[in-house]
């Protein structure tokens, strides 16, 4: 026989299941179309800041349009006829151009337009982070294997190996054209160039846009900590003058690296400063301190360039800087292999004194700048150290101006 309580006992129990299971489901659903109705929220909200960062920029350009064109007015009424005519046709230009930028922003979609204004932010960024020797003391991850001493010793042999590999026209004399050793100044700043795809034909490195001013600009403080001239001027006499080769010097006499220690020498200091005594010791029966010059010099000749393009030295003074290492140079250092192993060997050293962990892809990133600059199997033509052979001889000093 059944039980008609136990029945209706179950069937109770069935009935508050279910409804629990459909609380659940209710429940579950709202979640669901709260989280869909918060990122609908986000998206319109972000939505809404690219528009009105559109509208801004918009507005900014228009704003400097106006006072350019006052600006020109007021030019206009002191140099007379001629210059009305040649502003009215830049004038004219630059509201073509404003014009066009405007209406490219216009035309884009939501998310193009949110990609293009953070876009733009994030290649700036990444411009300072490509030249990777310049970022003295910061890491930059590129989710690698550390290598351990003995591994990143042996990587740097076999990179300097593979460079004196590639064949270098004999080294000429240059005798006393000053067009020569302007051009030798600016090849000293070779690899950082390539690496940032500056130009190496002239002392300008890049054309003179507000977008690239702001980024070398930007380069030079975040990565040297250079704000101005006296800053500027202040870098190149350090290295120059010693640099990296006086603090190559300094470990190589030190005992021990707690030698290299003071009382406000941090953690992560000590750990830079053990890993660069480390690398010192046991590179310094085959490597003088002398070797760091190509080092040291590539980086002033760099720096040259960036503070004669941000206007804190003239052109004559950059000649001047430029020819007076190039006269270091040709006269420490054989030829264009022998520079090119020096920047390996520097840069490593100075990774391993910030304690930086992404050694190998530096390593290459230098060594594929050098394979541009002087040829490989798959680049026989070369670059402009190729084309361009080390001086030979020096000659008398002179004027470069």
């Amino acid at each position: 026989m059944f039980d008609i309580n136990e029945l209706m006992n179950r069937a109770n129990r069935m009935k508050e299941q279910a409804a629990k299971q459909m609380d659940d489901l209710m429940q579950s659903a709202e979640e669901a179309q709260a989280q869909i109705e918060a990122k609908e929220e986000t998206a319109r909200q972000t939505e809404q800041q690219a528009e009105q960062q559109a509208e801004q920029s918009s507005h900014s350009v228009e704003t400097e349009t106006e006072n350019l064109q006052k600006q020109m007015e007021t030019l206009t009424q002191r140099m007379g006829e001629e210059f009305a005519k040649q502003s009215a046709a830049m004038q004219e230009q630059i509201s073509e151009e404003v014009k066009k930028q405007v209406g490219e922003m216009a035309s884009l979609g939501s998310q193009e337009l949110i990609e293009k204004l953070y876009g733009e932010d994030m290649a700036m960024l990444s411009a300072a982070f490509d030249t990777l020797e310049q970022l003295e003391g910061t890491d930059v991850s590129f989710e690698e294997e550390e290598l351990s001493s003995e591994q990143l010793y042996g990587l740097i042999e076999e990179q300097m190996e593979k460079i004196q590999k590639i064949e270098e026209p004999s080294p000429v004399p240059y005798a006393d054209r000053l067009e020569d050793w302007q051009r030798f100044g600016i090849l000293l700043s070779g690899i950082i160039s390539t690496v940032n795809d500056h130009k190496l034909d002239s002392l300008e490195v890049e054309e003179h846009i507000p977008v690239m001013d702001q980024q070398i600009l930007s380069l030079v403080r975040s990565s040297w900590g250079i704000t101005g001239r006296e800053d500027l001027l202040e870098m190149l006499s350090y290295l120059t003058q010693g640099g990296y080769r006086a603090r190559y010097k300094r470990y190589a006499v030190a005992q021990t690296a707690e030698e290299l220690f003071d009382e406000e020498t941090d953690d992560d200091e000590k750990e830079g400063l053990q890993r660069g005594w480390a690398f010192v010791q046991h590179f310094k029966e085959k490597y003088p301190a002398d070797f760091l010059l190509g080092w040291d010099i590539g980086r002033a000749a760099m720096i040259t360039r960036w503070g004669y393009f941000l206007g804190w030295i003239t052109q004559e003074e950059a000649w001047e800087l430029l020819s007076d290492m190039a006269r270091t140079a040709a006269q420490g250092l054989s030829g264009w292999r022998e520079f090119a192993c020096s920047y390996l060997f520097g840069g490593a050293f100075w990774k391993e004194v910030c304690a930086a962990y992404d050694a190998s892809y530096y390593l290459d990133t230098l060594a594929h700048a050098v394979e541009k600059l002087m040829g490989s199997a798959e680049n026989p033509d070369g670059g402009q150290w190729k084309k361009y052979p080390w001086p030979r001889v020096f000659p008398v000093r002179y004027q470069s101006h």
